[in-house]
């Protein structure tokens, strides 16, 4: 976006450069170096965009540890969301523009988990290359509440993940689809015949599964906390390809996502259903105050089809 506008007030002359350097300054992580690439200038640039605006307020905007910024100040932190709402407004005037002028092509921004981006979505995307193959697809993974983040900053125009997105506000949901764990052991495992396992039984082998905060690894703590029992975790990992290796290697029981099993892929293991640990249902999200391109919208209407929602 190429922005020189000013806007004038009794009091106030502000550029909409300077609040865009506040932005961008903000969502990359305070570092103005890696800022100033996005916005294709200098660091000195943004730094004299970030003096000026201070300097109309009579207020610091950025907390300051020598020349480095490491957080916003109170009224940093009360002008973001109006910041943020005022680009907002101007990527819906850009991708109405857009949708008019070049409607099959652009950039689609997801933001997802590992889980919903390795088992889930490829069909989903194969489809919508299909329909518009001259619209780049950026795939950037990250954990629920760092994608929720994305979405609400302009980051990324979907956010694909679980509960997480329903805490803010800022998003738009869409129900995606339900799910459970399942239980993997290797085919010769002495549980491999059971048709569903106890939280005892399964509490009392070395158990192989997610890290924290991802994919459900809250809810499986959490129930064996309540039913009063510690299982031993041997490994915890991003990945159920890294949990499906381990538990067929002999290291421990696996609890993993239920889509996440393949069993084509692992024919050495089996999975037994579990619903120990709750019904789980990944969310569709968009900025709530903001319309995406109608390609995105394309995208979403593939994915509710997937699972005939």
């Amino acid at each position: 976006m190429a922005i020189d506008v000013v806007v004038n007030q009794r009091h106030l002359q502000i550029q909409l450069k300077q609040l865009e350097t506040v932005w961008h300054t903000v969502i990359n992580g305070y570092n103005l170096s890696q800022a100033a690439q996005v916005l294709h200038t200098s660091q000195s640039s943004l730094s004299k965009h970030i003096s000026a605006l201070e300097n109309q307020l009579k207020a610091e905007v950025f907390v300051r540890q020598g020349k480095r910024l490491t957080g916003l100040t109170p009224v940093g932190e009360a002008l973001l969301p109006h910041i943020e709402s005022i680009f907002t407004e101007i990527r819906t005037i850009e991708n109405i523009s857009l949708d008019y002028n070049n409607p099959h092509t652009g950039t689609l921004t997801l933001a997802t988990t590992h889980t919903q981006a390795r088992y889930v979505l490829p069909d989903i995307i194969k489809k919508f290359k299909e329909q518009y193959p001259k619209v780049q697809l950026v795939l950037q993974q990250a954990d629920p509440q760092t994608i929720a983040n994305m979405v609400i900053r302009g980051q990324a125009d979907i956010g694909i993940a679980t509960e997480a997105l329903l805490q803010n506000s800022y998003l738009r949901c869409y129900r995606y689809y339900d799910w459970s764990h399942r239980v993997i052991v290797p085919k010769d495992h002495e549980l491999a015949e059971l048709e569903t396992i106890d939280l005892p039984t399964l509490a009392s082998y070395p158990l192989v599964t997610y890290h924290g905060g991802f994919t459900g690894r809250g809810a499986i703590d959490q129930t064996f906390h309540e039913a009063g029992l510690e299982p031993e975790i041997v490994l915890a990992a991003l990945d159920a390809d890294v949990i499906s290796t381990y538990v067929g290697a002999g290291l421990g029981v696996g609890i993993i996502a239920e889509m996440a099993f393949e069993q084509g892929h692992y024919q050495n293991l089996t999975a037994i259903p579990v619903d120990h640990f709750g019904r789980f249902t990944s969310w569709i999200a968009v900025r709530d105050d903001a319309e995406i391109r109608h390609f995105g919208k394309a995208f979403i209407k593939l994915c509710q089809q997937q699972f005939g929602n």
